[in-house]
């Protein structure tokens, strides 16, 4: 299957490039259970050679599974696909070539050494397709050459004629995505950005973000960089486009798109009344909106005047961002592992829920990410040494999961979930 292969609204084709991405150039390695279950469901999932290949090869192959024969002394012209045909003569030709193990791929089929040779023996033999033959050259009543009157003479006097003739002058081309046959498409592509504004409102999606099925996330990445790159080109913009600024004003911001995510993550924090107050530091600079209300105040006088602008609606102006000294700067990882050591004070361990938040601060999230950063590198950081003091298997090799039910097993002895 191609990347862009989708199967009951999961993106299947991608990940599975990831897999083979992994498994190729091992900067992540993949773990020995997801490789071999892999090659359970198929031995090629990851072939040494280019997955093309492979791809065509089981388009061949289904076509003997569906009982047509591969006539090899007519070149496989008889094939009901032309493409397939062609494949299977291209491999029949650079046969010598191929590895053993797509020779054995091949041979499953029918391809051995002696079809490929029956096959090359045909392409000498079989007589060539007639091509058109140019007029024989004649003469004139004055003696003076030229082509033989008919069909060879008709090229010439339409360019004579479209030489005396005025070309119309032609309406520059443009992709405004108002093309009859591209309008429905931008239609529901439209009604659901207009479903998902209604929802979250704003436009601000993440890139993988599908709605209802749709891939509205990669829609609207792509309708951006159309925009910008109009923009660049020093283009007027797209008329279609104003349609998506009714829908949200900000959907295509100048500023980086992942700067307007967290500014519409604090609003909602906001609105649902959670604590919020700038001045005095909450939420706390070591959280995840704490550090993007930090980072927008330390910054605030560099921004774009429409960024101060919305900042001025959640009561971030230039006097709140003035009162945030420009150093020392906070250090967020001391408070996280006082989280951390109070954790496992009254736990025991340092395997609480990804979704464990304490105090404000997720204590969860901020844990997992740690350890996919140790993952990354050869040596543990400051931070993670720490970690280890507080708890050696904070980070174990194994799922964290089994952990997790180890810590509960050994605390609950009497648990119905540790009996079985």
């Amino acid at each position: 299957m191609t990347s862009a292969t989708v199967h009951e609204g999961f993106r299947l084709g991608q990940w599975l490039a990831n897999q083979r991405n992994y498994q190729r150039t091992g900067h992540r390695p993949l773990p020995a259970g997801r490789a071999q279950a892999l090659a359970a469901i198929d031995p090629w999932w990851c072939p040494p050679w280019h997955l093309k290949w492979q791809r065509s090869y089981d388009r061949a192959r289904e076509h003997t599974a569906a009982g047509q024969p591969l006539y090899a002394d007519t070149g496989f012209s008889d094939l009901d696909d032309s493409l397939a045909g062609r494949w299977l003569r291209r491999q029949c030709a650079t046969y010598d070539e191929l590895s053993e193990e797509q020779q054995r791929l091949l041979t499953e089929i029918g391809i051995t050494a002696e079809v490929a040779g029956t096959v090359l023996e045909h392409a000498r033999t079989a007589p060539k397709r007639p091509t058109a033959t140019p007029a024989p050259d004649v003469e004139d009543e004055d003696g003076n050459a030229g082509r033989a009157a008919g069909t060879a003479a008709l090229p010439g006097r339409r360019r004579i004629r479209r030489a005396a003739k005025p070309e119309r002058p032609r309406e520059p081309r443009s992709r405004l995505g108002h093309r009859p046959d591209l309008r429905p498409g931008f239609e529901t592509a439209l009604a659901h950005a207009r479903a998902y504004a209604a929802e979250h409102g704003h436009l601000a999606a993440p890139r993988d973000t599908r709605h209802d099925g749709y891939p509205l996330g990669w829609w609207l990445f792509s309708q951006r960089n159309r925009a910008k790159q109009r923009a660049r080109d020093g283009l007027p913009p797209s008329p279609h486009l104003t349609e998506l600024a009714a829908i949200d004003l900000w959907w295509n911001p100048p500023w980086n798109s992942e700067w307007q995510r967290n500014y519409y993550r604090i609003r909602n924090h906001i609105e649902a009344g959670e604590p919020y107050d700038p001045v005095a530091r909450i939420p706390a600079p070591s959280t995840v909106l704490g550090s993007w209300i930090t980072r927008a105040c330390l910054t605030y006088h560099q921004l774009h005047p429409d960024q101060q602008h919305l900042l001025n609606a959640i009561g971030i102006t230039a006097q709140t961002a003035g009162q945030w000294p420009a150093s020392p700067r906070p250090r967020p990882h001391a408070e996280a592992l006082q989280h951390a050591r109070t954790w496992a004070a009254g736990h025991g361990h340092l395997c609480p829920p990804i979704k464990t938040v304490r105090n404000g601060f997720p204590l969860g999230e901020w844990l997992d990410s740690q350890r996919q950063l140790a993952k990354k590198r050869a040596s543990p950081s400051p931070t993670q040494q720490m970690l280890a003091m507080i708890d050696p298997w904070w980070n174990p090799p194994w799922p964290i999961l089994w952990q997790r039910t180890y810590h509960h097993a050994h605390t609950h002895p009497d648990s119905p979930t540790t009996r079985h």
